[in-house]
């Protein structure tokens, strides 16, 4: 248990409530406590895990149940977007944070995931007026939100390398319309997601992708099969390489043929059940393919078992081939 720790701020996430503390003790560096004191090590990605969360989370169990803390001072639930009980077979919040401590996403675009903690110069500088302190917003973690709702300006990245509460002098700079807009469509495809059951949210979404690209096997036999596998891996490599999602992530230049890109390795990768990629990843392949209506369409239809290589019954047309080499030759 943590001794004491501060109480939290409104809408503080549990990362800088830990920092907070740490200010208050004899350590003269964060890295060096967390892992002294906890075992810690800030791993990325960051706001995924952190093992002092329980801890922390002891201290204020008077006021809030384990459970509910992780909900309002984390943001951890919002990975569990297309994870089913097959991940986290026994549901206490107690063995969720176990298995996430060592679950790893698969990174086949060598993205950086979630490697710095987010946020908005303009509250900073109001909670440093209003608190005496700057500190890091729940909000502002969300791996689908790059824009702060209340200033409407874009959020700033902090010091992957050397974890510290947010400066005050940092300069603002005004979202766009169009960065607006992406946050509100990424939201949109979240809320939209969460009204499916959450056991079939990865199986609907990745059928329909199947379907809408007619691809669901690899036969290097088959020419035609060849040909539209490629056509559609330029297409995925043309749109992630011009992507207004590249702000939220990073990564080198995609071609089609080259890794992650390069037959079943990779398109087929992508929209392998058993695998489990970051939940950005999935977002970004479901809105370039998919249509929300689409995926309103499917729920027309129960799935005939829990099983997730269970296919969704065809409900979106696939991709005209003369599309995808009009696309090819843009």
């Amino acid at each position: 248990m943590i001794y004491q720790p501060p109480v939290p701020l409104p809408g503080e996430h549990a990362a800088s409530i830990m920092y907070r503390y740490f200010q208050m003790t004899r350590f003269t560096k964060f890295e060096t406590m967390m892992k002294s004191e906890y075992n810690s090590k800030l791993d990325s990605p960051r706001r995924l895990w952190q093992p002092t969360f329980s801890m922390l989370a002891e201290s204020f169990s008077s006021k809030y149940s384990l459970a509910r803390f992780i909900e309002k001072y984390t943001n951890i639930t919002d990975y569990s977007l297309f994870l089913d009980e097959s991940v986290f077979k026994d549901s206490s919040v107690e063995s969720m944070l176990n298995k996430l401590s060592g679950f790893k996403f698969h990174n086949a675009l060598n993205v950086s995931q979630d490697v710095s903690w987010r946020y908005c110069p303009m509250c900073a500088r109001e909670d440093d007026e209003k608190f005496g302190t700057t500190y890091f917003h729940v909000a502002h973690q969300c791996f689908y939100k790059r824009v702060c709702r209340k200033h409407n300006v874009l959020l700033e990245k902090s010091d992957p390398y050397h974890f510290s509460l947010p400066p005050v002098s940092s300069k603002s700079v005004v979202a766009s319309q169009y960065d607006k807009n992406t946050d509100i469509a990424l939201s949109s495809w979240v809320d939209a997601l969460k009204e499916i059951p959450q056991e079939e949210r990865k199986v609907r979404a990745l059928n329909l992708i199947h379907q809408k690209i007619c691809i669901f096997s690899y036969d290097r036999k088959d020419p035609y099969h060849v040909q539209r596998v490629q056509y559609v891996q330029n297409r995925l490599a043309k749109r992630f390489n011009r992507s207004h999602f590249i702000p939220y992530f990073e990564w080198g230049a995609l071609a089609s043929g080259l890794y992650p890109l390069n037959s079943v390795i990779g398109l087929m990768g992508f929209l392998d059940l058993q695998k489990h990629f970051h939940p950005m990843i999935y977002l970004m392949l479901i809105d370039l393919f998919l249509k929300q209506d689409e995926l309103d369409l499917s729920m027309q239809y129960s799935l005939a078992s829990s099983n997730v290589k269970e296919r969704v019954p065809q409900v979106v047309s696939p991709i005209e081939i003369t599309d995808l080499i009009n696309d090819n030759a843009a």
